[in-house]
């Protein structure tokens, strides 16, 4: 396109010169000239030329073409002897929900597509490639309710690299997260970690849109992970976080339309102070957050899982409606993946099932407050 483009410019310029020049000598007058013309020259008589008759022809057929070779492909190579500058879609990400598009957010050091923002219709879907060298601590959310560059959100404007967020600041990062580090394609899982996928679907921090990831049936062994059942609706309006604070309701409530957008987690809900959240002042290892965000230290593993936050109605909640996903830091039982790497080995579909629980995913959505049109 460079090429064509210049060489139109430069057309489009040439032409203009000529026009203008043309136009130029028009405005010149010549000057009167009287012309004497030379006397009748006697025309010369033309020689009788012999007529020649042309040699007959005489036609041969042509050779035959020889036979067209079958073309010659290359065996197929293993991965391993894949570049490791080659990308795969090794992420799809399905909007199967009916009407509402969605964006997809990435974090900083996913190869960027056109945008760091990618919009999916409803019943599209869009893959990520992913290196075939590997990638590690990458991180994927939903968004909805955006501008025409995924910018200001209603829903998932939370911030991060190369995000934008609304006049009245970013919402708290309570989004349904999707986290991977992919391995390296060819490599051995049992013998080296490289070639391992890790990843989880975390609502350490909270959740907003529901989800459903399936797994390539290269991966047998990965667990199923199904969270249709979360909306805002099922999110603990009470719930008990201490003496200091007492309950509290850990719904996100937008707060220009007083709309429900999102579910804290516990932990969420003590330590984002977006949005007017006056519980939301402490640190995540002070001593009214500690035992719920599980930094470490000063909190063990096995002192966290001991704790309140185990027997939260956040942490229920998720474990019923969202088997194998992070409910809080030390959720590792619940939660964390590992499987051999493959090509298409992730597919991640928001909003995905039968027409019947997918619309009923959307309704609970549209009348729980969270789904709704800012325009």
């Amino acid at each position: 396109m460079a090429c064509h483009r210049a060489g139109l410019l430069a057309m489009l310029i040439l032409a203009g010169f000529g026009l203008q020049g043309c136009k130029n000598l028009k405005e010149i007058e010549p000057p009167e000239t009287v012309l004497s013309l030379p006397p009748p020259v006697t025309p010369i008589p033309l020689a009788v030329l012999p007529v020649v008759t042309p040699a007959p022809v005489s036609l041969q057929p042509l050779p035959p073409l020889p036979p067209i070779q079958p073309a010659q492909v290359a065996p197929e190579q293993p991965a391993a002897a894949l570049s490791a500058a080659v990308a795969q879609p090794r992420l799809v990400v399905w909007n199967n929900c009916s009407t509402l598009p969605i964006w997809i957010a990435s974090s900083g050091n996913v190869p960027p597509p056109a945008t760091r923002n990618v919009r999916i219709l409803p019943g599209q879907s869009y893959s990520f490639y992913i290196p075939n060298a590997g990638l590690s601590s990458t991180r994927f959310w939903p968004k909805a309710w955006c501008d025409d560059l995924g910018q200001k959100c209603t829903l998932g404007s939370s911030g991060g690299d190369g995000q934008d967020c609304p006049a009245g600041g970013c919402a708290p990062p309570i989004d349904s997260k999707f986290e991977a580090s992919f391995g390296a394609v060819g490599v051995d899982c049992a013998k080296d970690n490289k070639g391992c996928d890790w990843w989880d679907t975390s609502a350490v921090d909270g959740y907003s849109l529901p989800f459903k990831l399936e797994v390539d049936s290269q991966c047998p062994q990965a667990k199923k992970i199904d969270c249709l059942g979360l909306s805002f609706a099922e999110c603990p309006a009470v719930e008990w976080l201490g003496k200091s604070v007492g309950n509290q309701d850990l719904r996100v409530v937008d707060h220009v339309s007083s709309k429900v957008v999102g579910c804290y987690s516990p932990c969420g809900k003590l330590t984002y102070s977006n949005w007017g959240n006056k519980v939301g002042q402490h640190a995540p290892d002070s001593d009214v957050a500690k035992m719920y965000c599980c930094p470490t230290p000063p909190v063990s593993p096995q002192q966290c899982r001991a704790g309140p936050v185990e027997q939260s109605a956040f942490v229920n909640l998720i474990h019923q409606k969202c088997k194998n996903v992070y409910g809080y830091a030390y959720d590792d039982a619940a939660a964390w993946h590992i499987v051999e790497t493959f090509q298409n080995a992730l597919i991640e579909r928001l909003l995905h099932s039968s027409p019947r629980l997918f619309a009923k995913a959307c309704e609970g959505f549209l009348h729980g407050g969270g789904c709704y049109r800012t325009d």
